[in-house]
């Protein structure tokens, strides 16, 4: 399990870094508008990740997981530096694209392997998980001081490179779950279509976009807004650790609370506390009140990850399962690129606060998908009791 640990770590500290930066950077650095930004962040994104669900099915056909996520951590490094070097909007919008391409599929190749892995093995993934949530505040909160002292702001590049330059040596050493090399071979036809005639699947899909895409859609203009605020860098890197700072506990602790009260709960738990952040949003201009609220992003995204890998490693047949989590993926990075793209242009015409307001209703919306999920749960439990009877 340590070669799991160490590559989680390694592989957060690239995206805390670059995840947290690169909105600030384009607009600070490089005096783009939040429309311009909203397209970098988001059409690219939009073109990655929709490849991320292919990415899941050769892996599932040909059954090289680790041989796919190599490939992918390595152009993403080459790319990282190519975007380093790029600072007007069409190169840089070109550039994206390719770069999105390859580092979208990071996170979800290397999840389907250690979720596998540790459902095999019955391991805790948020333990391994809670250490990229280290990773990702440490490096946000160092690379902001790094920024501040010498004055260099494509430090948050350096940073991601290195972190896949890690990513590379480590990959290979992983350990391949036994049933991702034995399982049956998919039947494309078929068995996509099983998925997306389950209800529970798709709506756990719906679930995971209004709380967990919309969470990262903001986060991609919090940085810009704190600073407006009047915050330095460095407070956008304490952002950041506030934000992942509830991982820590969450991650570790969602598997066993899952046992005490379930999906549906444990859900709603996270819309609450995402519901309870926009409004604290809306109504402040406190920049310590404002960095305080960003920690129900922690709590909400630790739930929800532990949550929805076990529920659809419960429903989903195992040979589906890295499609399955892939094409979650898809829809949670479609759905933040999207909200991303119009957020930015909602920014340009009405403010800031305009898209906390946009979100508090897109939560409102999360609440009707939980209870539809809990009815058709309580459903299922019903047909199964009569059945056994």
């Amino acid at each position: 399990m340590s070669k799991f640990y160490i590559k989680y770590l390694c592989m957060f500290i690239g995206l805390g870094s670059f995840m947290t930066y690169l909105p600030v950077y384009l607009e600070k650095t490089l005096n783009f508008s939040p429309s311009q930004i909203g397209i970098i962040v988001s059409i690219p994104s939009i073109i990655g990740i929709a490849l991320v669900p292919i990415w899941g099915i050769i892996s599932d056909i040909i059954k090289k997981q680790k041989l796919i996520l190599w490939i992918n951590v390595l152009v993403a490094f080459l790319l990282g530096y190519l975007y380093s070097k790029t600072t007007s909007f069409i190169p840089i919008f070109i550039v994206a694209i390719f770069f999105e391409m390859f580092r979208n599929s990071l996170l979800p190749l290397a999840d389907t392997i250690t979720t596998s892995y540790c459902k095999e093995q019955n391991k805790n993934y948020g333990k391994v998980r809670v250490l990229g949530s280290i990773g990702y505040a440490l490096s946000a909160f160092i690379c902001g001081h790094i920024m501040n002292l010498t004055g260099n702001d494509l430090a948050f590049f350096y940073m991601f490179m290195f972190s896949m330059l890690l990513c590379l040596f480590i990959t290979p050493y992983l350990n391949t779950p036994k049933e991702m090399e034995s399982k049956e071979k998919l039947n494309l036809k078929v068995d996509i279509k099983k998925l997306f005639t389950n209800k529970q699947y798709v709506l756990i899909l719906l679930a995971s976009i209004s709380i967990v895409a919309l969470s990262d859609g903001v986060s991609a203009y919090q940085g810009i807004h704190l600073l407006n605020l009047g915050a330095g860098k460095e407070l956008v890197g304490m952002l950041t650790v506030f934000m992942v700072a509830p991982e820590l506990y969450f991650m570790v602790k969602t598997k066993d609370l899952l046992k005490k009260y379930g999906n549906t709960k444990m859900i709603t738990v996270s819309a609450i506390a995402l519901f309870i952040r926009w409004i604290i949003y809306t109504l402040t201009n406190n920049i310590a009140l404002f960095i305080l609220a960003s920690a129900s992003h922690g709590v909400a995204i630790a739930i929800m990850t532990i949550t929805v890998f076990d529920f659809i490693g419960n429903i989903v047949e195992k040979k589906l399962y890295t499609t399955a989590m892939t094409i979650y993926t898809f829809c949670i990075g479609i759905g933040s690129s999207v909200i991303k793209l119009i957020y930015g242009n909602i920014i340009d015409l009405y403010g800031m606060k305009a898209i906390f307001i946009c979100s508090i209703i897109i939560s409102i919306i999360s609440f009707g998908i939980i209870f539809a999920i809990n009815k058709l749960e309580y459903k299922n439990i019903n047909n199964t009791n009569i059945i056994s009877e």
